[in-house]
C-alpha cells in the first residue's frame, strides 16, 4: 500500500478503526507494534503531522440544518507563505480529519521531492 491508497482509505472512512491504525503504521513507519490510535484519538493523529508543521484549524462543519457535516483539519508550515499542495482534510470525526490532512501533506511532500529527480532524469535522457 502507498500513501495515495492510504489517503483514499482515510477519506472514505466513517469512523476510526484498528485496521486503519495498522495501515497507517505500516505505510508511514514500517513498524508493527505498538500501534497508536491514530484514527481514534487526536493525540494519536497529531503524531502523523510532519515535523515542522502545525495544526492551523480543527473545526466541526455545519450541515446548515442545525447538525454537523463532519470535521475539517488544516495544517501548515509557519515559514511557508504558499503551500503548493493541499494540506487539509475533511472526515466524519476530528481524528480522521487530522489524519487525512497529515497523510495528504505527506503525500504532497513526497511528490514535491520526486519532481526534481524526475526532471533531472528527463534532461539526462535527452
Amino acid at each position: 500500500m502507498d500513501l495515495a491508497k492510504l489517503l483514499s482509505l482515510l477519506q472514505g472512512a466513517q469512523e476510526g478503526s484498528e485496521y486503519l491504525d495498522y495501515a497507517i503504521q505500516r505505510v508511514l513507519f514500517r513498524m508493527t507494534k505498538p500501534v497508536p490510535l491514530y484514527t481514534r484519538s487526536l493525540d494519536g493523529a497529531m503524531l502523523l503531522v510532519p515535523e515542522g508543521w502545525t495544526l492551523h484549524r480543527l473545526g466541526e462543519l455545519s450541515n446548515c440544518r442545525g447538525g454537523t457535516g463532519g470535521w475539517v483539519a488544516d495544517i501548515y508550515r509557519p515559514q511557508d507563505a504558499f503551500i503548493a499542495f493541499p494540506s487539509e482534510g475533511t472526515a466524519a470525526t476530528a481524528a480522521l480529519a487530522l489524519c487525512t490532512a497529515a497523510v495528504r501533506t505527506r503525500l504532497g511532500l513526497a511528490q514535491q521531492a520526486e519532481e526534481p529527480q524526475q526532471a533531472q532524469q528527463r534532461s539526462a535522457a535527452t
